[in-house]
């Protein structure tokens, strides 16, 4: 919804209104007209410009004053949000509203759920109705946003006991994204725009998954984890209050970036100022796990629950601590010796070979061979 002084709005359940922070970069709507091909152009505070052509528009109104504006909206069953400046005030509040107290496990619990993100770029895109430009954006102090949110639980097997794979349509996302999505998905974009809607995928993972109070475990939680509660944190207000709630609560996670790093070094006195960052399908073609999909979600939660597995039984095992490289003199016994060994230092004795030639040779001492030599020498006489 376009409303003039306003930030660009969104419309949601039971007419609440809520700004479209994806695309705040636009500033506030200073204009609305109708040009010569009956389109809508919309000018905002930045200079920017948008044009809607007249079948992409539901409806549309005219107010005088903001009280006009107020009664236009009261009788579509509309309301304001906040002004911009106290969401923007908001945020940080919302964001350490959400999932506020998390403790890192050291160890991969029995049960658990994997989670992955896939993510997008942002954009400002501006139709000026003869071309399309766009310019690369900074939401809430991110430039990328969860694209595909997968997840699976799994309760000491293999065979996962949960399964979420969701993407999210984020308006701030590339066409390109959205046809990546549309094909891997199968979906019709109807259905598509309705379960990637970034409300219901966040309110679906909050069933599905967050309420079960699982400890979850990420490959690097680093981008996953921030870039996830950044989302939530957008669409707080438009939670339900139980919702809020399980946000709210306590979460543990288990980093396996951390935990491979924990492997590698656990024998290295300098193991806490050493540090291995190495991605997930390198470390599982290490571990003889192949990935057939990489950079899919679900796939690579499924693979960071293998990897993480066989980290662990390794973790179990002792490690082989080398000792300085030793060059091996071996001087095998007599009784060891090959019976021709008497023999042969005798044939090689008479065609005139020395005996440490000899010694050298069968890597045996000079005295074995002679007294080998002088042996045989006594059962000849």
């Amino acid at each position: 919804m376009f409303v003039i002084g306003q930030p660009i709005l969104l419309t949601g359940d039971e007419g609440i209104l809520t700004y479209n922070k994806s695309m705040a970069g636009w500033g506030l709507v200073t204009t609305i007209t109708l040009d010569e091909h009956r389109r809508f152009v919309i000018g905002f505070s930045t200079d920017k410009s948008m044009v809607l052509n007249e079948k992409n528009v539901a409806t549309y109104e005219q107010g005088a004053t903001d009280d006009d504006l107020k009664q236009i909206l009261r009788h579509q069953g509309y309301r304001l949000p906040p002004t911009s400046a106290a969401v923007d005030q908001q945020l940080p509040q919302q964001l350490r509203q959400v999932l506020p107290t998390i403790t890192c496990l050291d160890s991969l619990p029995e049960e658990y759920v994997v989670v992955d993100c896939e993510f997008g770029m942002l954009f400002h895109t501006q139709n000026t109705g003869s071309q399309i430009i766009r310019e690369q954006a900074v939401t809430l102090g991110e430039k990328a946003g969860v694209f595909q949110l997968g997840a699976l639980g799994y309760a000491g097997g293999q065979a996962p006991i949960l399964k979420f794979n969701r993407y999210v349509d984020n308006p701030a996302f590339t066409p390109e994204m959205k046809l990546r999505g549309l094909r891997e998905t199968g979906l019709t974009l109807a259905d598509y725009e309705q379960q990637a809607a970034p409300l219901a995928v966040l309110q679906a993972f909050i069933d599905q998954v967050l309420r079960h109070h699982y400890p979850l475990v990420f490959w690097d939680r680093t981008n996953d984890l921030r870039l996830l509660r950044n989302l939530f944190a957008v669409h707080y207000d438009a939670l339900s209050a139980a919702e809020q709630r399980v946000l709210g609560e306590p979460l543990a996670i288990f980093d396996g970036s951390d935990y491979t790093n924990r492997v590698i070094t656990r024998s290295n006195h300098q193991r806490e100022s050493v540090h291995h960052y190495l991605p997930l399908n390198g470390v599982a073609g290490l571990l003889n796990v192949f990935n057939p999909k990489q950079h899919n979600a679900l796939w690579d939660a499924q693979t960071t629950h293998y990897v993480v597995r066989e980290l662990a039984k390794i973790q179990q095992m002792e490690p082989r601590i080398l000792a300085a490289p030793q060059v091996g003199t071996s001087q095998p016994k007599m009784g060891s010796m090959p019976a021709k060994s008497p023999a042969a230092f005798q044939e090689l004795r008479l065609a005139g070979r020395t005996y440490r030639e000899i010694a050298t040779r069968f890597g045996v001492s000079t005295s074995t061979v002679w007294r080998a030599v002088k042996r045989g020498q006594k059962r000849v006489n």
